[in-house]
This record gives structure tokens, sequence and C-alpha cells, in this order.
């Protein structure tokens, strides 16, 4: 009797083994994806453009845009695994007022000299340097940072000012991501 009932034991522990685990995985998974379709979802519903600022922005298929909790700010969103460190996002903040200059020339002028006082630092694992993006209404002047420790770049931001805009716009995230940031902020109309 007592050998009937540990080979029912056996039997559950393997049943429960075989359909929990590849429900967990299932879970895990869908966990990770539920940002990539959240985002095809978004573009189902809006298209490939975002409102922002009053401008509109060209979304690659993995972006979305959010409404921030803040006054006036957008969020855009890129999908990623759910356990991505940097998940990559741009930032549209309402300027400061003072922040932003009132011609190109000044405004490329701050922006450079921002990055040559950073780079005077002590801290060798970040560095500066300048990205000028073209848009159609007006030019982007931003400052990149990279943080890099023993040899790895780890994160990318990108803080960019127009000549008397009342927007700032900024990148925050993977290295890897950098450049599809730049096209879309490239892409302002």
């Amino acid at each position: 009797m007592a050998n009937i009932l540990a080979r029912k034991g056996k039997r559950r522990k393997w049943m429960v083994l075989i359909i929990v685990a590849p429900a967990m995985v299932l879970g895990l998974l869908c966990l990770d994806l539920r940002r990539y379709a959240y985002a095809a979802t978004w573009h189902c519903l809006h298209g490939d453009y975002a409102e922002i600022g009053g401008h509109r922005v060209k979304l690659p298929i993995f972006w979305w845009k959010q409404d921030a909790h803040a006054y006036d700010t957008s969020l855009l969103v890129r999908a990623c695994l759910a356990n991505t460190i940097n998940k990559p996002e741009i930032i549209v903040s309402p300027a400061i007022p003072g922040e932003t200059r009132d011609t190109d020339e000044e405004e490329l002028r701050a922006t450079q000299d921002d990055i040559s006082s950073r780079n005077r630092g002590s801290n060798p694992r970040t560095s500066s340097s300048l990205v000028v993006l073209h848009t159609r209404p007006f030019t982007l002047y931003c400052k990149k940072e990279n943080i890099v420790v023993s040899g790895i770049d780890l994160d990318s931001n990108l803080f960019c000012h127009v000549a008397r805009g009342p927007y700032l716009f900024s990148y925050d995230g993977s290295p890897s991501r950098e450049i599809e940031a730049e096209s879309i902020l490239s892409s302002l109309e």
C-alpha cells in the first residue's frame, strides 16, 4: 500500500513539473514580450507618427509615445526585454526659462562650452561630445555623454537644446539604441 501511494506521489510531482514548468516559462516570456506587443498595438492605433511639443515625429515600430505625469512632458519609449537595465527612452519636456539661447550660434557655443568643461573634469568614466541633428523646423544641439567602465560602454545620454525652443529633448538608454534615438529626433517636422 505504501508503494502505491509513493508511486502516485511521484506521478503527481512529475505531472506538476510537466505542467507548471512550461506554464512558468511561457509566463516569463509573456512578461518579457509584453512591451513589444504594446508597441505593435500602439502603432496599429496611432500609425507611425506621434505628436510631441507641437511637432510630429516618426517612430520606428518598437517605439511608442506615452504622456508623462509631469506637465506637458512626453516620453517616447522603446520596447525591450523586461530585465533590460537601461530601458531606452526619449523625454520631451518644457524648457526652463533662460535655458535656451536666442540664436543657433549662441546655442552651439553654450553646448560646446558645457562639453569642454565636462571633459576637463576628473571622471575618466564619462566622455562628452557634440551631436548636431538637423530637423525640418530647427537644429538640435546635443551634448552626448557616454559612461564607460572597464572599456564597456554602459550608458548613453543625449541632452538636446533648440535655440528659442520651448522644449528640451533628452535620450537615456543603451548605446546600441542611440542611433535610433538620433534618427527619431531628426525626423521632427
